[in-house]
């Protein structure tokens, strides 16, 4: 299988995994109710970052700006996210917008490239604020039932 069928693969399955735990995470109906639309969100984001890494060959800073434009325009202007118009709430959002789109861009290519142990630093981080994160929005989403 070569790398960009295994960057889509890998890449689709952990946006859905990321996106359910750090967006929805306990309400499993809410989740439903986004149905189909989230999972066109899941295969199109995969399937965008896997052309622009693997067809146009996006590599460091150029991909790195690709992924902050996607995530900053998906959550801003397609799922109009209230976060990023919340005063204090903006200064972790953007950070959290970063580490969750940055885990979600890199680890299905350092995983399809069997480039893990070369990035295991940058795993580690962007996987503990994934864990973080999605630890923050289940207290914060048990609430409101």
């Amino acid at each position: 299988m070569n790398n960009f069928i295994k960057y889509f693969l890998i890449g689709a399955l952990l946006v859905t995994l990321v996106d359910y735990t750090t967006a929805f995470n306990p309400n499993y109906l809410r989740w439903i109710s986004y149905l189909p639309d989230v999972l066109i969100f899941y295969v199109g984001y995969s399937l965008l970052f896997a052309l622009l890494i693997y067809k146009l060959g996006l590599k460091s800073k150029r991909l790195f700006i690709a992924m902050l434009i996607a995530g900053f325009g998906f959550e801003i202007l397609l799922f109009k996210n209230k976060l990023y118009f919340t005063y204090p709430m903006v200064f972790i959002t953007i950070p959290a917008t970063v580490f969750i789109y940055g885990f979600v861009t890199y680890a299905p290519k350092w995983i399809a490239e069997k480039s893990v142990s070369e990035n295991k630093k940058k795993l580690i981080l962007l996987t503990a604020a994934w864990i973080i994160i999605s630890f923050l929005a289940f207290s914060s989403n048990s609430g409101s039932g």
